[in-house]
């Protein structure tokens, strides 16, 4: 039956109701927001974690003799952890992630310390506003930048990094704002993006910027330099957004500061929609970023939301656990890495008592936040970290997850308390950059900031190689998950 009820299935015992009055008929034309500033209504700010879910409440079927029924919702399993099923598709799907690391071969950036100095390469990637993210093509040759001003560049990194396209929907009347995005497959002819759109011709007191719209995701032909196509589906800034292969299907899966994680099952294509699924779990405020487990097929994946780490199913779609009290403001950056000196962590620190723990199969993650602001305006007495976590996978059907605390990594320089400051790893160090344009270099194994670089400026990229070499080294790029 249908959740909306026809009007001839509804009766009304009580006789006729007097008609409504309108009191608000001739507000339509009012704003909002100029409505709440005459009545010096007093709201918190939007950038607030502690909003509250919409309860969701069970249907109601109206019988022909007007007595109500209240239907209970479906009952879904509960989603547990299957050993057997992420073995399957582990074994059938390999993970891709991680070609890119220090060890890889491919020239990458290796040791950061006293003798091996770095310095920037000469090259003008910029924009003419603050880039708010980048993501390179899986191969590594092709780098996208993204703006607030509505633009994303794709540049040559094998041909000097030279400009070779500029993406804008040239069809979108409203305000485009881009936080991020990812090239939608191998093929490098699509590019999927999120971030915020604003109302062009309303003003919002409350946010002190133009009123904010439901944001879609516009999936780009790079060729044509056209939008091929919008989901629809978040009412807020979207934060993050993937591509993935899971069991033979292609996907997205984006994040919003509406508190949705949702996952997009797209066409061979990867532009057209099949159906879109939320995570169901009632709880989340807000939603950061994603990384998928290594190991299971892209079945779970680890959410940074809130001031927690939360870890799903993405096949069922699904809340699995919950990491509390991560950082006391938020967690908003996590990402699983391929730490490199793992063995060597191993042969200082033998500890008979969790050997047994330790052969129980386990990934390496890092993540950062921001802390509450107990002091001054900005300002914490808590001091910025990040940390190295160890999640240990369960080893029977239905078990837990434990996630560790190995290492926290701080400096009484490293200021970071801001949100939506992302952390990356070459799997031998974490890269953290601070609100002053720095970025701190910390060694994983030792906990030692062994670098800052400098010199960073708002709408610029900068790319680095070592300083000083003997011998010619070429300088390929690549990411993690």
């Amino acid at each position: 039956m249908s959740e909306h009820n026809s009007e001839q299935d509804i009766v009304v015992d009580d006789g006729p109701s007097p008609k409504p009055v309108d009191e608000y008929k001739d507000m339509d034309e009012i704003d909002t927001d100029d409505l709440l500033d005459e009545a010096e209504i007093t709201l918190k700010p939007k950038k607030t974690k502690r909003k509250t879910k919409r309860k969701v409440e069970p249907k109601r079927k109206t019988t022909r003799k007007g007595k109500q029924v209240v239907l209970p919702p479906p009952v879904k399993k509960k989603a547990e952890f299957d050993p057997e099923r992420c073995k399957a598709l582990a074994t059938a799907y390999p993970d891709s992630f991680w070609q890119f690391h220090a060890d890889s071969g491919y020239g990458m950036i290796n040791n950061i310390n006293d003798t091996s100095l770095m310095e920037a390469v000469p090259c003008n990637i910029s924009d003419q506003a603050a880039i708010t993210s980048m993501t390179l093509s899986n191969d590594g040759t092709l780098l996208a930048t993204f703006s607030n001003i509505g633009a994303i560049k794709i540049w040559d990194i094998e041909n000097d990094f030279k400009l070779v396209r500029k993406l804008r929907d040239s069809e979108e009347v409203n305000i485009d704002e881009f936080y991020c995005g990812k090239f939608a497959s191998d093929a490098q002819e699509l590019l999927v993006t999120g971030g915020k759109l604003k109302d062009r011709h309303r003003w919002s007191a409350q946010d002190e910027d133009n009123h904010i719209l439901p944001c879609p995701i516009k999936i780009f032909s790079i060729a044509d330099s056209k939008v091929l196509a919008r989901l629809e589906g978040h009412s807020e800034e979207i934060l993050c957004i993937k591509s993935v292969s899971f069991d033979k299907g292609n996907y997205y899966i984006s994040t919003s500061q509406d508190g949705y994680i949702i996952k997009w099952h797209v066409g061979d294509d990867w532009t057209t929609l099949i159906e879109s699924t939320r995570m169901d779990d009632g709880v989340t405020c807000m939603a950061f970023t994603v990384s998928f487990l290594p190991n299971t097929g892209n079945k779970y994946f680890m959410a940074a939301c809130d001031e927690t780490l939360r870890l799903y199913d993405f096949e069922e779609a699904q809340l699995l656990q919950t990491f509390e009290d991560m950082y006391s403001s938020y967690c908003d950056c996590g990402k699983f890495i391929t730490w490199l000196d793992e063995s060597v962590r191993q042969d200082e620190e033998v500890n008979v008592d969790k050997m047994d723990e330790d052969a129980a199969p386990s990934s390496w993650f890092i993540s950062r936040g921001a802390e509450m602001c107990d002091v001054d305006d900005g300002v914490s007495s808590i001091p910025n970290t990040c940390t190295l976590h160890k999640l240990v996978y369960p080893t029977e059907p239905a078990g837990k997850f434990t996630l560790e605390t190995v290492k926290k990594f701080k400096h009484e320089d490293y200021h970071a308390n801001s949100w939506l400051v992302k952390i990356t790893s070459n799997g031998r160090y974490i890269l953290a950059p601070t609100i002053y344009g720095q970025i701190f270099v910390f060694n994983i194994l030792t906990g030692q900031l062994t670098a800052i670089l400098k010199e960073h400026e708002d709408g610029f990229v900068k790319v680095y190689t070592y300083k000083a070499v003997d011998e010619e080294v070429d300088l390929d790029v690549g990411m993690s998950s």
